[in-house]
């Protein structure tokens, strides 16, 4: 899995070029209520231009590294994991024409099945895999610990195919990314079969590019940024602590899921009322958004702080134990940034994307400064034991945490919004929370996967019985959680969605 990781984040820090900007012009145009068959012409197009740069870059850069500089690939750098990875981000950069389209009409079922069908498909040929032998693999994936799945004897007519995948494990690994990603690209065209498509003109291609010429330069960094971290690791340690940071980096980003619903939701609308001048409705939602936020992430990073080596074991294995102090500092950041989510979208909501641009500068290169100087292994930290994944972790949670000053002031500075108080009320009912939970953790010898339902259940009736108790969880409350999670009615919400015509 480190050498996969590496790929994909050695790949990443070139993704920026099939984007550079226009899928967030794409979003903001169509939310606008502007023609929708020449926004998708206009974005399709410059997907096609943007995806074929970044391959002749990609190529280009690789012949010029083996041919002109007579230079190899050793241990994470696998030549051929990168090809298998590039394909990967060809389908994910054609796909994300159809999923900014149903971002921007805010269709949020016609964006998550194809993402959930992506998963589950994905980890399903991850098992296939496992199953055919992973010899000389330490982990098969950050959802399956290598210990988990016994290999088994296929059917003799299928022999061929196990001693394949059974002797190029990694090749296979990173092909199952790859399925996985078409299998969405196919799912998502199916459900856009009907959208128009019309011939771009003149005036849509300035749109869009003055909408994305300020975030160029920000999404560049910012892609660098995101994938710096796992390919100094790569670089400077082995290939085992890029897969323990990228496993630990998986886990803490489940909770990251809340946010980015809310999220994929919150830019069309607040674009939506910017442009009817309803700031009031943006103060309101915005902070409506971080309440919720908040009161879902909190307990959900303190119950995985608290249980983070039974939670490492039952996702993945004890063999990555190592990872656990990586964890709680992802953890922390992933708690910042989702609070930090709903602020972004003001500024970009609000047609600002070049003060969006110069926050998002300041972030990603405090980011990839910090990185520089806690990943080696001499790094500034590494008297405190503080270097390698840990080392980026670190720099991850200081750059996010300036990142939400910044936006915070942004925020008030365009829509005057108080910002909610709120957050830290459910923080501090969090904190009791874990007190609690870790107190009973001590007097249990081995947690299994039973006893986190149980611990969860406690955790969950203590930590709403503070807030109840401060009057900040009431039956309404209650009530849209429970209609949330209500599988009739999500059904009945996803039927009419994509029976949806408009």
């Amino acid at each position: 899995m480190g050498v996969v990781a590496f790929a994909m984040s050695f790949l990443g820090m070139f993704a920026f070029i099939s984007d550079l900007g226009f899928s967030g012009a794409h979003v903001k145009r169509i939310s606008e209520g502007k023609d929708l068959g020449k926004c998708i012409g206009t974005y399709a197009t410059v997907k096609v231009v943007l995806v074929t740069a970044m391959v002749t870059i990609v190529v280009g850069g690789i012949f010029i590294w083996k041919v002109l500089l007579h230079r190899g690939f050793y241990d994470a750098t696998t030549e051929s994991v990168i090809y298998v990875t590039l394909l990967y981000c060809i389908l994910q950069s054609f796909t994300n024409i159809s999923m900014g389209t149903f971002n921007g009409r805010k269709e949020t079922a016609k964006m998550q099945v194809p993402m959930v069908s992506e998963t589950l498909f994905r980890v399903s040929l991850m098992i296939l895999v496992a199953s055919a032998g992973v010899a000389g693999i330490s982990i098969i994936a950050p959802e399956l610990g290598y210990d988990k799945i016994q290999p088994f004897v296929w059917p003799s007519f299928l022999r061929g195919m196990q001693d394949f995948i059974a002797s190029h494990a990694v090749g296979s690994l990173a092909s199952t990314y790859v399925l996985g990603m078409f299998a969405m690209l196919i799912l998502s065209l199916f459900f856009f079969r009907r959208y128009p498509i019309s011939r771009p003109s003149k005036e849509y291609f300035k749109s869009y590019f003055v909408f994305a010429l300020p975030t160029m330069l920000i999404s560049t960094i910012a892609v660098i940024s995101t994938n710096i971290d796992r390919v100094m690791i790569g670089y400077f340690w082995r290939a085992e602590d890029v897969g323990f940071y990228f496993s630990a980096q998986k886990i803490a980003f489940f909770v990251l899921v809340i946010s980015s619903s809310v999220g994929a939701l919150l830019f069309p609308t607040i674009s939506s009322y910017h442009a009817k001048n309803q700031l009031s409705d943006i103060r309101k939602t915005v902070n409506l958004a971080l309440r919720y936020i908040s009161m879902t992430a909190c307990p959900s990073v303190v119950f995985i702080i608290v249980f983070r080596k039974p939670v490492i074991d039952i996702i993945l294995s004890s063999a990555f134990y190592p990872a656990a102090p990586v964890l709680i500092v992802l953890l922390v950041y992933i708690l910042i940034i989702s609070l930090t989510s709903p602020l972004i979208y003001i500024v970009t909501g609000m047609n600002r994307p070049g003060l969006a641009a110069k926050a998002g500068f300041i972030v990603c290169a405090i980011n990839i400064v910090l990185n520089t100087l806690f990943i080696p292994k001499n790094g500034v930290l590494s008297i405190f034991g503080i270097n390698g994944p840990t080392g980026a972790a670190v720099a991850t949670v200081i750059s996010g945490f300036v990142g939400l000053v910044i936006y915070v002031f942004l925020s008030k500075r365009l829509v005057k919004i108080k910002i909610s108080k709120k957050p830290l009320i459910h923080m501090s009912a969090a904190c009791v929370m874990g007190g609690l939970l870790y107190y009973i953790n001590t007097l249990t010898a081995f947690v299994r996967w039973y006893h986190l339902i149980f611990f969860g259940i406690i955790g969950l009736a203590a930590y709403l019985g503070i807030l109840y108790l401060l009057k900040e969880f009431t039956k309404k409350d209650l009530t849209f959680f429970l209609d949330t999670v209500n599988p009739k009615e999500m059904g009945r919400y996803v039927k009419s969605e994509l029976k949806r015509k408009d």
